[in-house]
């Protein structure tokens, strides 16, 4: 026999082996009129997973948004608590000059937790203790601030638990209650 001519009984063997593939095995690719339900399933898998890939994009970017919008939000609200970008009402600005010299210009602002100063203070002797002091209509004094003193102009933020309506002047004065310099 020769080589390449197979025998009536191997011939069977193949047919049997064909019949127990699917079509889609065959060389020339499966037939037309076939159902492809591997390539549908596929399809479908890939469809559901792009889904899910643009619903998890859309729940990020919602997300990113939302957290950006609180951090503004409790920035400006903690913003307006602090004063921070003239949400306070400047009431005064105060000045004054001592006979020997000495100088001092205050802000007072007024906001919901009391008054807000801002002192800018010249000419005090060096190594002088001052401390801010805050007058009333009614007589009474607030500690706003406290510094020892040196050789140039000192600017110093304080705050007293009065309503500026209520101010009459602030002093810097000395360990002795002296007043060195006065603004009203």
């Amino acid at each position: 026999m020769a080589p390449n001519v197979l025998g009536t009984n191997e011939l069977n063997e193949n047919d049997m082996l064909m019949e127990e593939l699917p079509p889609e095995a065959a060389l020339d690719g499966p037939p037309p009129d076939m159902d492809h339900l591997l390539q549908r399933t596929l399809g479908t898998v890939r469809e559901e997973r792009d889904q899910a890939v643009r619903r998890r994009g859309r729940i990020t970017a919602l997300s990113s948004t939302l957290v950006v919008a609180g951090v503004l939000a409790g920035g400006v609200w903690l913003g307006q608590g602090m004063g921070v970008g003239g949400t306070g009402n400047a009431d005064a600005l105060l000045q004054g000059t001592s006979p020997t010299g000495a100088r001092m210009a205050v802000q007072v602002t007024d906001t919901e937790g009391g008054l807000k100063l801002v002192a800018t203070v010249d000419g005090m002797q060096d190594g002088e203790a001052c401390w801010l002091v805050v007058h009333t209509k009614d007589g009474r004094t607030f500690t706003a601030g406290s510094w020892r003193a040196h050789g140039g102009e000192v600017t110093l933020a304080g705050s007293a638990l009065v309503r500026a309506e209520d101010v009459t002047g602030v002093s810097v004065v000395d360990h002795h209650r002296r007043p060195l310099v006065t603004a009203s």
